[in-house]
């Protein structure tokens, strides 16, 4: 009998739920620096260019090690005295994480972007060419995250884009941002 009582009251101290809900959901906003190199095999042009990038994204975090997000990437123009490029893309990304502290992660981020991009040129002093172009590429970027309270995180990030289309840009962005996690 006493066994069965010492039993029974232990379950009860011993089951707390989860104040964890797996999976979980989060939305963030970020801001990057980007530079810009692209050859325009068209145009015969070519350049280098730096600007500022904006990013919206939703995400499923699996467990603590394995999130998904979709994201919109508006990259703002780049241009030289007679070249402009301005791009933008939606991209579809997993994050792998591993935990270093209750509140530090550090991850590697791969996926793809589907993207658009309005290209101008001046040939010469009487000539403008534009183009557009498109495409779907892969990208990958690792990263830090600072958890600041259970809901509120940051994170800064280094990313590498390959686009391999007419306009062949490589494109390298340092970004931080900041998540809510439902």
């Amino acid at each position: 009998m006493a066994l069965t009582t010492t039993t029974a009251m232990a379950a009860p101290s011993s089951y707390e739920p989860s104040s964890e809900v797996n999976p979980r959901f989060y939305t963030g906003i970020g801001y990057g620096q980007y530079s810009f190199e692209f050859d325009n095999d068209d145009l015969d042009t070519e350049f280098d260019d730096d600007a500022g990038m904006l990013e919206a994204y939703v995400g499923t975090q699996l467990n603590d090690y394995w999130s998904f997000e979709l994201g919109y990437h508006n990259f703002d123009e780049v241009s030289d005295i007679d070249q402009q490029a301005e791009l933008d893309g939606v991209s579809l990304s997993t994050k792998l994480a591993l935990p270093v502290s209750e509140r530090f992660k550090v991850y590697a981020t791969a996926g793809w972007l589907e993207w658009d991009a309005d290209l101008r040129a001046q040939l010469d002093d009487l000539t403008i060419a534009t183009t557009q172009a498109d495409g779907g590429d892969v990208f990958y970027g690792a990263g830090v995250q600072f958890a600041m309270t259970e809901q509120v995180r940051f994170n800064l990030e280094y990313e590498r884009y390959e686009l391999d289309e007419q306009i062949d840009p490589e494109m390298d962005v340092a970004s931080v941002s900041v998540e809510y996690l439902f």
